[in-house]
């Protein structure tokens, strides 16, 4: 087995180590039940401690690529295979075989996901968010009981102080908490439009956002971007021909390109939407992440017709699945009552957690410190693309968020390059999903924020490699 470390990397040996047993279990060159050599022995051979070497195994065996049998020695173990596994994804590229897969994917041990844009679970504030929980204890009592379907009212109002430093002038009568980003979207959708309605969205756009119009009966219709936004000559096309009901767009950090709107063509959207009436839902959960500019005012600083969507899912911890939006009256009446036919209350134990979070100043502190690991990730990718693709392989530069979007040659087919992945160890979202008419089939959309950079650049390697033989072989 040849290993070759270089000590002028900033990598750890131990992780260099580790990187070169898997990629030589992922090619095939030690295959399940192959014996690795000795921590005694690979250290003399590397010239390293044995230290390095029985880390860079701790690691390997806590991700299930090997095991250690007393008496016997360390092996490849029978979980490095995850051809089963893998074959049991759904084969539908939908938005609907892509939400099914997400918890597959996240159970194969040794797979490495770029395919979702999700917080580094390494990152949550566990511990200072743990130490809020059990300092509510005395008031135990009451947070075991509900809470009105409109939200804890403390948290309405440190929302409503929130919204209010990025421009926003939404009190916490306006305020509505709702289960995550997808249950407001939901009420908005439902509130809005009948079966057989349409609704404008942009293409790409968010893969929930689809499965929701699909499970209702709505009809999207999509309309092309470019570096700058939605095109709006598209959209006033759209508007004039299909009369919807909405137009759905994310501004801030676009899921899954990573665009972030203009300031023009916020204004002109905006604009657009005035002259023709046209209700904008704004979906912000990202905005809350920029890393080369500062934080962005939302569409709704500069016009309050606008409804606005977020959530902590992205920004804290996906678990506490708390979001909230923003919406002018009467349709924030119509919403509360929507929501009372679903919740009519809500947990107060959560709720009241967030609001210490936010008032005790760690939510800026919890920010103010991840914001700079998931920068750190995605010059890490930006580097690794610009190292490791060949020509005619071009992709986004998103300025926040967690995804980029990566467009192959026009014979390359996604879905075979993320199959192909699967199989080296790494999961990547083909683009049809994003897609209503499932077209897309160039592109691949790539999370940065859950991987560190090392594996990050043995991604992307990777990723490159599949791409080069396509084009080459």
């Amino acid at each position: 087995m040849q290993i070759a470390i270089d000590r002028d990397r900033d990598q750890p040996l131990y992780h260099q180590i580790a990187s070169h047993i898997r990629q030589h279990i992922r090619y095939g060159q030690a295959p399940i039940g192959t014996r690795l050599p000795s921590i005694r022995q690979l250290a003399s051979d590397l010239g390293v401690t044995r230290l390095t070497v029985e880390t860079a195994y701790d690691e390997l065996r806590a991700e299930g690529w090997i095991e250690t049998v007393v008496g016997r020695g360390t092996f490849v173990a029978r979980t490095a295979s995850q051809e089963e596994r893998i074959n049991r994804l759904s084969s539908e590229v939908s938005p609907r075989g892509i939400l099914e897969d997400l918890q597959r994917i996240s159970d194969i041990d040794v797979l490495r996901s770029l395919a979702y844009a999700e917080p580094d679970p390494a990152l949550f504030p566990v511990e200072s968010f743990w130490n809020i929980i059990a300092n509510l204890k005395p008031f135990a009592q009451d947070l075991m009981g509900y809470v009105g379907a409109e939200g804890d009212a403390e948290l309405r109002i440190a929302i409503s102080g929130m919204l209010r430093e990025r421009g926003v002038e939404s009190g916490p009568d306006d305020i509505l908490i709702t289960t995550g980003a997808a249950q407001a979207l939901t009420l908005v959708t439902q509130s809005l439009t009948r079966r057989g309605d349409v609704v404008i969205v942009e293409k790409p756009t968010h893969i929930t956002l689809l499965h929701l119009l699909e499970a209702q009966g709505v009809r999207p219709v999509a309309i092309p971007m470019d570096g700058h936004g939605p095109n709006l000559n598209w959209l006033e096309q759209a508007i004039v021909q299909y009369q919807p009901r909405c137009f759905y767009t994310i501004p801030n950090f676009h899921n899954p390109t990573g665009t972030l709107m203009s300031q023009r063509r916020r204004e002109d959207l905006l604009s657009l939407a005035r002259r023709y009436q046209l209700t904008i839902i704004e979906d912000d959960i990202y905005g809350w992440l920029p890393f080369d500019t500062p934080i962005q005012e939302p569409l709704k600083a500069l016009d309050d017709s606008v409804i606005y969507i977020s959530s902590f899912t992205k920004m804290l911890m996906p678990g506490l699945r708390i979001g909230f939006m923003s919406s002018p009256q009467p349709l924030h009446n119509h919403l509360l009552d929507l929501k009372r036919s679903n919740d009519l209350f809500t947990a107060a134990l959560f709720q009241a957690a967030l609001t210490t979070f936010i008032r005790s100043g760690h939510m800026r502190a919890h920010l103010k410190r991840v914001v700079p690991h998931y920068r750190q990730r995605r010059d890490q990718i930006l580097r690794s693309l610009k190292t490791h693709m060949p020509p005619g392989v071009t992709w986004t530069e998103p300025s926040g968020g967690f995804s980029l979007w990566l467009t192959l040659p026009s014979h390359i087919d996604a879905i075979w390059v993320q199959r192909r992945a699967l199989r080296l160890g790494f999961a990547f979202t083909p683009g049809s999903a994003f897609f209503p008419d499932n077209s897309g089939s160039q592109h691949l959309r790539i999370c940065f924020a859950q991987q560190p950079p090392d594996i990050i650049e043995e991604a992307i390697s990777v990723l490159a490699n599949i791409i080069k033989q396509e084009l080459y072989e």
